[in-house]
């Protein structure tokens, strides 16, 4: 599993979750190639090439339609006592993206990002292929992965973990989300597991710390035939993680092949 940049920020979880702009498109408009979370992700890629941090915090990200173009406000601490502030903007018709340092005007680090938006554009038409033909069980894919979790969490901590998953998955129609079945439910009981639905969790209701959503994004079928499939938990403002689960689908079920650490806080 490979880490990802540490966010002090709330606001990423909500667009590494949907992977969407999360912005307002007028009717008349083309909405964004790039996703909310792309553009970070490109942001701080450029402020880490500036900057060697890996602790960062977002003023500001938004997309201006009629020139194409992100743009994102960067806070950088590069040490105990100091930061830096950025502002980056990525182009999606010139295909660039530049990082500056405030107050100064001018580029401190260039990128080429063409190859980024064609494989964007790709992805979003592998999304809206998975929309019109959902993968399949996908209540059994969401336990697959409750397991895995489970499997992480004990592995990294030195005694046995307690925590209470609030799950929210895909409908099998994908036109929204729906909770665990009642027999995924009493099947992860069975093994320890508690769940709970997604739709009852309140934030700061529950014991914190133990009280976890576990949200399970739509499968999105990949060139080798396996899935990419975003899911991420959360227990409290530093207690959270977004990861990307590449999937394969057999006869014998769901399995994990590998995942990615998007993000953490």
């Amino acid at each position: 599993m490979r880490s990802g940049y540490r966010l002090r920020l709330l606001w990423s979880a909500v667009i590494a979750w949907t992977g969407s702009s999360l912005l307002p498109v007028a009717a008349n408009e083309v909405p964004p190639t790039l996703s909310a979370q792309a553009a970070m992700n490109i942001a701080l890629k450029l402020a880490a090439k500036a900057t060697h941090s890996h602790s960062y915090s977002t003023e500001a990200i938004r997309f201006e339609p009629s020139t194409r173009e992100w743009m994102v406000g960067i806070e950088a601490l590069v040490d105990s006592n100091s930061t830096k502030r950025f502002v980056a903007t990525m182009n999606e018709s010139t295909g660039l993206a530049c990082l500056q340092l405030l107050p100064a005007v001018g580029c401190v680090v260039r990128e080429d990002i063409h190859q980024t938006v064609v494989e964007a554009r790709l992805k979003a038409e592998a999304e809206v292929m998975a929309r019109n033909y959902p993968a399949p069980d996908l209540q059994l894919m969401a336990e697959t992965l409750i397991r895995y979790q489970r499997s992480a969490d004990r592995s990294s901590k030195a005694g046995p973990t307690r925590s209470r998953y609030f799950v929210s998955l895909p409908s099998q129609d994908a036109k929204g989300l729906v909770d665990l079945s009642p027999d995924i439910v009493a099947s992860l009981k069975r093994d320890g597991i508690e769940t709970y639905p997604g739709s009852a969790w309140k934030q700061g209701a529950g014991d914190v710390g133990l009280d976890t959503r576990f949200s399970v994004g739509l499968p999105v079928r990949r060139s080798d035939g396996n899935y990419d499939v975003p899911y991420g938990y959360y227990c409290s403002p530093l207690c959270a993680g977004w990861f990307t689960a590449v999937m394969k689908h057999d006869a014998a079920g769901w399995h994990v092949v590998s995942t990615v650490m998007n993000a953490i806080s």
